[in-house]
């Protein structure tokens, strides 16, 4: 798929409000999970613990390898801030961004 930008916005939050919660609250599964579901493998501790041990590296690794793999187009300076200074709202757009595109992870609590 080669959309050239995100399916919703990085602040649209409201959209989907469970997904925030949960990414508040459980933001390393959320990662791990989205890890797992760009690899096409299933989240193994292995990648909890790397998000642990990491955070911003798997949040940035996340991001880049979804604009890679989605053909999605935000520059360098523009990731850096989602993955700094917003990242709740970067994790729960990438959620949003995996449903849409029919690649659902299947974080805490989801269905």
């Amino acid at each position: 798929m080669s959309t050239g930008d995100w399916s919703t916005g990085l602040f649209e939050c409201c959209e989907d409000p469970k997904t925030c919660v949960i990414t508040y609250f459980c933001l390393g599964c959320q990662v791990a999970h989205q890890k797992a579901v760009l690899e096409k493998k299933e989240c193994a501790p292995l990648d909890a613990c790397m998000v642990m041990c990491c955070p911003m590296c798997m949040l940035y690794a996340n991001r880049t390898a979804m604009m890679t793999i989605d053909g999605i187009h935000e520059g360098m300076c523009s990731t850096i801030m989602a993955v700094c200074c917003c990242a709740l709202c970067g994790v729960s757009q990438q959620h949003r961004h995996l449903v849409k595109t029919d690649r659902k992870p299947a974080g805490c609590f989801m269905d």
